[in-house]
């Protein structure tokens, strides 16, 4: 199981975060994905907890 570090990926309007570039959940760069380095104030991803 991985640990979160960043970068981290979210969807402005989504409710999680994703730190893993091979989740299937995660579509950045697509329109209103954005990459931070600070770790947002969401949920983390499911799919990127398990990896």
């Amino acid at each position: 199981m991985s640990e979160p570090s960043a970068p981290y990926y979210h969807k402005k309007s989504g409710d999680t975060y994703h730190w893993e570039t091979s989740c299937s959940k995660n579509h950045y760069p697509d329109a209103g994905w954005e990459k931070v380095n600070e770790k947002p104030r969401k949920e983390q991803c499911d799919e990127c907890k398990a990896k």
